[in-house]
């Protein structure tokens, strides 16, 4: 007499299962199908900001290489004249020499100073 009442029992919880395994598998799908969509948004979005990024690249492109080629032409030259100035001048003022080594414009000390003081911290 209870075989009956088993056997409906098992077969509503495997009724049961079977609902809960469609719906997680319809969940399934919707989210990877969601994915699939967000991942080709992102990758469109990702490609047009390349494009415009290439575009203002290739327009600021000549302006700098016109930076570029004063800098080396004229300014360089000026800076590395400037430098060994400076270089001169610490040779003939020895109180100067701290400063050029702090800056690393030296790279040798003269005898009497002593050790180099530590080269302040960039940030």
């Amino acid at each position: 007499m209870d075989n009956p009442d088993v056997r409906t029992s098992e077969i509503s919880e495997a009724g049961q299962l079977q609902e809960q395994l469609d719906s997680l598998h319809h969940l399934f799908l919707s989210v990877l199908v969601l994915m699939v969509v967000l991942s080709g948004t992102l990758s469109i979005f990702l490609l047009r900001q390349w494009k415009m990024a290439s575009k203002d690249l290739a327009s600021f492109r000549p302006a700098a290489m016109q930076i570029i080629a004063d800098y080396t032409k004229e300014r360089a030259p000026r800076m590395d004249s400037f430098i060994e100035k400076i270089k001169e001048y610490g040779r003939t003022h020895p109180d100067f020499t701290p400063i050029l080594v702090r800056y690393s414009l030296v790279s040798n000390t003269t005898p009497g100073l002593g050790s180099a003081p530590s080269p302040m911290p960039r940030k």
